[in-house]
């Protein structure tokens, strides 16, 4: 029987012997799309004028579609749907501000598709979180707990509402576990 050192080893061996080729290089969003273009031409059968006049149309209607379809940001929104992400993402529902940061800029770049964001509404997001979902748990007296970008934190929503996790049983009290 092979032993564990082996096993990772042969196992290694195989994910580089049956990985696929690497990928093709990048390239750029307008070579790409000229090379769709040629390819729409030559495989469809259709005239490259009706195919232009296509490509046409349909950048004119996206152009309008984005236009009217607004971003928008709901605050509050967004503030439940950090904490709820950190909560779960976190093992023992236990994080910091940093990580409510990086969950609201996740969420602003999904929300806003590549638009701009205006100026402090990551921090806006993370401020409504913590005021309105969060629970600082933070040891008062440690060094680090009086650091304001230390504050640890939790959700602030009742226990009974979430899933009951797995617990070790409590030793008996001969020693042994209860079976």
């Amino acid at each position: 029987m092979a032993s564990e050192r082996a096993r990772a080893k042969l196992n290694a061996i195989a994910g580089r012997k049956t990985r696929p080729p690497p990928k093709q290089k990048t390239r750029p969003l307008a070579q790409l799309r000229a090379w769709w273009k040629v390819s729409a031409i030559l495989t469809s059968g259709v005239a490259a004028d009706v195919i232009n006049s296509l490509l046409k149309l349909a950048r004119a209607a996206a152009a309008a579609i984005r236009a009217r379809v607004a971003a928008v940001v709901d605050i509050a929104l967004a503030a439940v749907d950090v904490v709820a992400t950190v909560f779960v993402m976190n093992d023992g529902g236990r994080f910091h501000r940093r990580h409510l940061l990086a969950e609201a800029r996740r969420h602003l770049a999904l929300v806003l598709r590549g638009r701009r964001r205006a100026p402090g509404l990551d921090d806006q997001v993370v401020a409504a979180a913590i005021s309105a979902h969060c629970l600082d748990i933070t040891e008062p007296r440690t060094v680090r707990g009086l650091e304001a970008g230390y504050r640890l934190y939790t959700a602030r929503w009742p226990l009974s509402d979430l899933p009951a996790r797995r617990r070790r049983r409590p030793p008996h009290r001969d020693g042994g576990t209860r079976g």
